[in-house]
């Protein structure tokens, strides 16, 4: 659905003129609309936004490359193959003139605005009753126990799937027959592969699931929305993560608006809101506040995370992953 988010307050001659853009967010549905709200009310430039998974972009931008201004959200290395396709407008934006090198691509082709990290999200319920601890290595989620009790998204249309397999193929010094082989054995614990990287965390809540492999924000952002039964663990051996990001995108029809877009939401102002969201992923400016229950990125051991050989690998993982793993299940 396209959802218009009408400019507020703003009734200058000035605001009434400052057109519109258009977004492909990569964010949580409510994120997605607060953000774009705010920027409207602060800009009087009429804001739309489509929710969409990273995989679900790039199919739109291969057959409508000139469908939206500005995308918002999912992992920097999803950013990095819509540049190889042609499809990003390199922008350096000032705003991010003391943001971390991790942060931002030398190139401009890519920004970061959000980060966050894969962790287990488990029913403390369901552990108990199968008389399981939250995992706190990959290895746990290969327990018989689990079979079909465990929560993952599908790695064509959710970044986070696919970042579980890059971070296999780390942990396995960069083969990624072995990463195929871990999610070969987990496949008979996994329920379904979802479209949405969300979803896991919610069929954990509901006691669908004991375990899902989701992102860290998403799992606090299920507990404080009301399923007080799940916990949050890492695994031990180290775990993946996020730079969401943004970027201008080259056929836009409105690029200046896709560019005062850009600026705002890496600003300190647009990164404070977060918290009131809420969002529970980290913010990427340095001068933001972080808000209440945001997991410490600090204290999460991560692998080494190479962007550039994580987007030149998707395509691969993904076709061996959709016919030597998934192509038993649906994804739904």
């Amino acid at each position: 659905m396209l959802v218009p988010m009408a400019a507020c307050g703003g009734s200058s001659s000035a605001k009434s003129n400052a057109g519109s853009v258009s977004v492909a967010c990569s964010q949580q549905e409510d994120f997605c609309q607060a953000m774009t709200r705010a920027f409207s009310k602060e800009t009087g430039i009429k804001t739309t936004y489509v929710r969409l998974g990273a995989g679900e972009v790039l199919a739109r931008l291969a057959t409508n490359p000139g469908e939206f201004d500005v995308w918002a959200g999912g992992q920097a290395e999803n950013h990095l193959l819509a540049q190889d396709k042609g499809w990003i407008e390199n922008y350096k934006s000032s705003a991010a003139s003391n943001y971390p090198t991790d942060y931002k691509d030398p190139s401009g082709s890519w920004t970061g605005f959000y980060t966050d990290s894969i962790a287990f999200c488990s029913s403390k319920s369901e552990l108990k009753k199968k008389n399981l601890k939250a995992p706190t290595s990959w290895n746990d989620l290969l327990s018989p126990t689990l079979k079909k009790s465990v929560g993952m998204p599908h790695p064509a249309t959710a970044g986070v799937g696919y970042m579980a397999m890059y971070t296999q193929a780390v942990l396995h010094n960069g083969d990624e027959q072995q990463s195929v082989n871990y999610f070969k054995q987990l496949n008979p614990n996994v329920m379904q592969y979802s479209k949405s990287a969300a979803t896991g965390t919610e069929q954990a809540g509901r006691g669908e699931v004991t375990v899902a492999i989701a992102l860290d924000s998403d799992c606090e952002k299920a507990i404080q929305a009301g399923y007080s039964d799940l916990v949050t663990t890492y695994p031990k051996e180290g775990t993946g993560y996020e730079v969401g990001a943004v970027s201008v995108l080259k056929n836009a029809h409105n690029k200046d608006n896709a560019k005062k877009f850009t600026d705002w939401i890496l600003g300190t102002k647009a990164q404070n809101l977060y918290a009131g969201v809420p969002s529970f992923a980290a913010p990427t400016n340095p001068k933001a506040t972080i808000g209440k229950n945001v997991p410490n990125q600090n204290k999460v051991k991560k692998v080494k995370w190479d962007m550039r050989k994580a987007a030149d690998s998707r395509d691969t993982f993904i076709k061996a992953f959709e016919s030597e793993v998934s192509s038993s299940k649906d994804a739904k």
